[in-house]
């Protein structure tokens, strides 16, 4: 393969990292074995350009993969473990992937009161949601409607670090996407629907999608 991908191959690989995630899905395979294999598929496919070849592209990739595969036979890798590839090597972990949750619930949260819910109503229909789509804490506990409405009340002082910054960048980029369909709407001779309760669902469902897309 050079140059465009061969489009064959490309829909193979969607095809197998579709499996991988529905045996994932169903516990066939956990989820550590389930990033191997999407690692491994990936890998093979940008095998098939030469240019990736010559210019030994995929290292980083192959580098992970190793790693992991290290990993769950039992060893600690480099890679992973050495103090040394951690931006803080003592204490509390900071600046986990855990801020991005949050900072996406919190975006959620606040779509929904904007779309006239109440906080109780909308706690729980978001914990409800969450849940029905298998989005939890890392440590695989479900997030509550408490922690939601307390997660909202801590945005701006108590949130963890960097938590705040990810939801300012969530918040910006859906202004923006506001802003592109008014337009749209203003071009085509439409008039744009202000943001009502079942708007502000279809919002927060698309959020929670994209928390599954990212792997949470």
């Amino acid at each position: 393969m050079g140059g465009q991908p061969d489009a064959a191959k490309y829909e193979a690989l969607i095809e197998q990292l579709t499996e991988i995630e529905r045996r994932a899905a169903v516990r066939e395979i956990n989820e550590l074995k389930a990033s191997f294999d999407a690692l491994c598929a990936v890998i093979s496919f940008l095998h098939g350009d030469a240019r990736v070849l010559d210019r030994e592209a995929t290292r980083p990739l192959s580098r992970l993969m190793r790693a992991v595969h290290d990993w769950t036979h039992g060893a600690k890798p480099k890679l992973l473990f050495d103090p040394r590839n951690r931006k803080v090597a003592k204490g509390a972990p900071i600046g986990t992937t855990a801020i991005i949750i949050r900072a996406q619930v919190n975006v959620a949260f606040g779509t929904l009161l904007n779309g006239g819910m109440s906080k109780e109503e909308a706690a729980h229909w978001l914990a409800a949601e969450l849940k029905r789509s298998g989005i939890e804490h890392p440590n695989g506990k479900a997030i509550s409607a408490k922690e939601i409405t307390r997660w909202s009340a801590e945005r701006g002082g108590k949130s963890p670090k960097g938590s705040d910054r990810v939801f300012a960048s969530i918040v910006s980029d859906l202004v923006s996407d506001a802003r592109r369909a008014r337009e749209r709407a203003g071009s085509a001779g439409l008039t744009s629907q202000p943001l009502d309760r079942s708007r502000a669902q279809r919002v927060a469902r698309g959020l929670i999608l994209q928390l599954r897309i990212a792997g949470f």
